[in-house]
């Protein structure tokens, strides 16, 4: 198994808001990325926040009898009670009430790719060619969606940053949930500062063609940086070599 993974305050913030998490096991490696949101420090308790709540409920429930059907709703129950949690937590803090944060998983098992989405961080596949794997739940990909703008209006859209959907924001949440098959893509998790400054295939540039998933990861952050960094920055990526012994 190999792990790239940089968080970076950017070039204009004053605090790193984004969390991340990487689990490197044999039967369950995942990793997660977080951005939170919110005055004050809020952003920054909301991501912390909903990456341990997670890690930690998949740490006491996933077991190697289940199957990745099975896997996948532990995933989606270990999501809905981060959201819980942090909603409640913000309704009694009132410093830090109304604060949310995004939240993107992706875990590989058996011969699958299992990922958890809310909010615009994103999820992307790298094989012979890169391909964006969750789906923004923000408000300039509902105009996309409709067919109102296009996919390069969205890129300089001034509501780009608006999301629609948060982890704590409400009492309760609705986590996208997928289960693809895996053959060896590198699988790449980053928040909207490096989306809103690289270009996809640059992603898939960067991290296929250096020496390793790391230096990959800490060049991209260095090229968002150098366009304006307007944003916290993170960037995991992950990749298992194919068995030959794992059924199709």
């Amino acid at each position: 198994m190999q792990f790239g993974a940089v968080t970076d305050i950017g070039m204009r913030r004053r605090i790193n808001e984004d969390s991340y998490c990487i689990n490197n096991s044999e039967a369950f490696p995942y990793a997660m990325v977080a951005d939170g949101m919110g005055g004050h420090q809020a952003g920054e308790v909301a991501s912390m926040m909903v990456v341990d709540i997670v890690n930690n409920h998949l740490k006491k429930n996933l077991d190697e009898s289940l199957d990745y059907v099975e896997a996948g709703e532990t995933v989606r129950q270990a999501f809905i009670s981060a959201n819980s949690i942090i909603y409640n937590y913000a309704k009694n803090h009132y410093k830090i009430m109304g604060m949310g944060t995004t939240a993107t998983f992706a875990m590989i098992y058996q011969n699958k790719v299992i990922t958890a989405h809310v909010g615009d961080s994103r999820a992307y596949m790298i094989g012979d060619d890169i391909r964006q794997i969750t789906k923004d739940h923000s408000y300039v990909q509902e105009l996309v969606s409709r067919g109102e703008i296009s996919p390069e209006m969205a890129k300089n859209h001034p509501k780009k940053n608006y999301i629609t959907r948060a982890m704590g924001a409400e009492d309760t949440v609705k986590v996208d949930i997928s289960i693809k098959p895996y053959n060896g893509e590198i699988i790449v998790l980053c928040s909207d500062g490096l989306t809103n400054f690289v270009e996809d295939n640059e992603i898939m540039e960067y991290i296929k063609g250096e020496k390793s998933l790391q230096e990959g990861a800490e060049k991209l952050v260095a090229l968002a940086n150098s366009r304006g960094g307007g944003d916290n920055i993170t960037i995991v990526a992950v990749e298992r070599e194919k068995c030959d012994n794992e059924h199709r």
